[in-house]
Formats: structure tokens, sequence, C-alpha cells
């Protein structure tokens, strides 16, 4: 017990003592041209959607080694960090050598087992997706291989179980919440997630600033059956050091489906923040990477409005008009899902050409909050004639002028 408490008071001290560095804005906009270099391409422990956020953190200066100093990347560390400055924001924890190390231990073990706690590695990622996260079926294979280990490098921990109705992904960057990239890891809706973001929010308040410099951090937060939240564990993005070592990040990121909307909505934040953004990517990249195309597209789309808009948490009120003229164009459809998926407003109205109104309103059959709108219908037929010679970026500003002038919405973005 002692060992653990000398590691945590050496922890803390650390952290607390740590130099705090000023954040500074750039006075001009710092544009980017993604390329393979070779530099950001070492030790990246990841797919091209990690480069991606490893080559906007390098142009910001951010240290990825930075978090690692105190081996947070390690659940169990995690946990005591946590719980130290928010005393049951986690379920409670264990490490599994604590325990082993006591006389009995196994059978103490084997008791927590009964009284609803599970075996989980203190290193790893992707186990939800896995279903890898419960190793308490391997336990007595682990249990003949256990060595004595410093808390500082617990390999396993015994966590208790929790009555989860819902899990969500809510990211954050420094001390700040990134609206717009909520995910429903489980769960039937996404009923919750506003609530989940302000969870978070009361955590990054209480926690010492000096962790969080610079830091990108996926966080799992569960909501239980008694609509408590806690945090089941952080994901930090950064030099990993120990397990699959190298640059890692969210695994959202990576995501061959959403993974290019989530790096341009990134893209955009950090344009909006801090006025750096990748505006182009290399030719060589471009062809070889689908996903560099469709992030790049995505990234067309994206202004700072839109992160304003969201950042000033009016969801409730929120309406979203989304030009759509094209049904060939499927990552269009694609961001039309991923908004439904981290409840990206309230309403949703799409403006379509007459002829594909049926086939539209087919995609989002028994969604009563997407609306689907012929752009023809927006104008009296004498207009339409005219309107329809506009090249499609003036045609779209028109149309959507015209559909916020018959929805009046109290708060509206338009894609």
């Amino acid at each position: 017990m002692k060992l653990q408490d000398d590691f945590l008071k050496q922890l803390i001290l650390d952290i607390e003592s740590f130099s705090v560095f000023t954040e500074v804005k750039n006075t001009v906009n710092q544009q980017i041209e993604l390329w393979p270099d070779p530099l950001l391409l070492s030790n990246l422990s990841g797919w091209v959607g990690a480069l991606v956020v490893r080559t906007i953190l390098s142009k910001l200066a951010v240290n990825e080694h930075h978090v690692f100093r105190w081996r947070l990347e390690n659940k169990y560390i995690q946990y005591l960090l946590l719980d130290f400055y928010i005393p049951g924001c986690m379920p409670e924890t264990i490490g599994l050598s604590k325990v082993l190390d006591k006389v009995g231990g196994e059978l103490i073990v084997r008791k927590l087992f009964k009284k609803g706690f599970f075996l989980k590695a203190a290193l790893g990622h992707g186990s939800f997706n896995t279903k890898s996260f419960d190793r308490t079926a391997e336990f007595d294979d682990i249990l003949s291989f256990h060595q004595e280990t410093k808390a500082d490098h617990e390999k396993w921990i015994l966590q208790k179980k929790l009555n989860l109705d819902k899990e969500f992904r809510v990211h954050t960057f420094d001390k700040e919440v990134i609206s717009g990239l909520t995910f429903k890891i489980q769960g039937i809706d996404s009923a919750g997630s506003t609530e989940a973001e302000e969870f978070v929010k009361g955590l990054l308040e209480k926690l010492p600033d000096t962790i969080f410099q610079g830091t990108l951090i996926g966080w799992d937060i569960g909501l239980t059956d008694q609509h408590r939240y806690y945090v089941i564990e952080a994901n930090f993005t950064g030099f990993h050091p120990e397990y699959c070592a190298g640059f890692q990040t969210s695994g959202y990121v990576e995501d061959n489906n959403f993974g290019p909307i989530v790096c341009a909505w990134l893209n955009q934040y950090f344009n909006y923040k801090f006025r750096v953004a990748i505006v182009s990517v290399d030719d060589s990249m471009l062809s070889y990477f689908p996903f560099l195309s469709a992030f790049m597209f995505y990234s067309s789309i994206f202004n700072n409005n839109h992160i304003a808009i969201l950042n000033r948490k009016v969801k409730a009120e929120r309406t979203a008009i989304i030009y759509f003229p094209d049904m060939t164009n499927t990552l269009m459809m694609k961001l039309i899902t991923f908004f439904q998926v981290v409840n990206f407003a309230e309403y949703y109205y799409v403006i379509t050409k007459e002829r594909f109104v049926k086939v539209t309103c087919s995609l989002f059959l028994g969604n009563d909050h997407i609306k689907v709108w012929a752009e023809e219908s927006l104008f009296k037929k004498d207009q339409y004639p005219i309107i329809e010679q506009f090249r499609e970026e003036r045609r779209k500003q028109i149309c959507c002028y015209h559909a916020v002038r018959q929805l009046h919405p109290v708060e509206y973005i338009i894609i």
C-alpha cells in the first residue's frame, strides 16, 4: 500500500510543479500541405488519419511525449489520478498486483469477481469493438505468469462492473470539449450526449492544466441505469511509450466510414482556434489514399462559422439546412448520416432536385427529424428558371436563404 501511496504522491507533486506554458495565438493563418514527411511517418502507430492529426499538432509545436511523462495511457494510473482529484468519477479500480501481493491474494481476487469486479488490461485500445475488455476468463493463465509489479507499470486491473445504459466518446483538446465530435458507443439512442459533454467539462475544470496542454483526448463516458455518468477510460493522443509504441490517437480519426469527416472537422476546429489548417494534400498521397480525397472534400465544406455555431450550445433549437442536389454524391450522404450519429442538430432540412426527392425521402424513412425539400419548391415558377442557370455554389446560397426565410429557425447552420 505504501509503495502505491508514495508513487501517487510523487505523481501529483510532479504534475502540480510542472511549468505551465502560455498558449500563443497565431496572428496569420498557417496553411499546411500534407505530404509524406519521413519524420511524421516514423513511429506512426496508426493509419493516414493519425498522420493528419500528427501533422496539425506538429505545426502547433505540441510535444507529443508531454502527457506520457506521467504514463497516463495506463488505465490504472488514470484511475489513481482521476480518483485523487475527483473521487468517484471512475468505477472502483484495483491493481491486480496490489491484491495478489497480499496473503491469500488469489482467493481475494476470486471473491472480488463474485462481488462484480472484472479483469481488464491496463494497456490497450479498441477493446470494446473486439469485445475483449473483460479478461476474467483468462485469470488462471495470467496468474501463472504473474510477477510483482510497481504501480506505474501495472499490467492488469480489477474494475467494478457498471450497469451501463449508454456509453459515449467525447473528444477534448486542451481543456475544451470539441463540439460535433461526440459519438454514442453503445445504447439505443444519443439522448444524454450533451450531458456527457457537460460531465467532461466538469472534469476538466477540476483537473490540473498541465495535464491537458496540447493534449487531444477521447473520453469514454458511461451512463448507468441510475443515470449517473462515469469515466470509463481516457484515450490520449501522442507518442505511446509501450503498448503499440508510437503515435496514436482516437480510433474515430481512423474509421474508414467517418474518419475523413472527423479529420476534416478537427482540421476546421484547429483553424478556428489556432489559425492552423491543412489546405492541400500532396498529389501522390491524394491518388493513393481515397481517405484523403474524402478528407479534402469535407474540408472544403466546413468553415469557422460552423464551429462557432456549435460552440453556442443550443442544440435543442438548432436546425441544419443541407444542400444536396446530386444524389450520386455518396460522400454527402455519409455526412448526413454522420450528423445524425453525433447529434449535430435537432432538425435537418435536405434540399435537393425535385427528381431526387422521392429517393432521398426513402433514405430517411421513419426519421421525423429529417425533411426533404425540392429546391424548385422554394421559388415561384417564373423565378426558378433563372435560379437554375446559376453555378451550384450560388444556387446553394439562394436556396438556403429562401429555406431560412420559410423556417424562421432560432439557430441554424448551413452545409
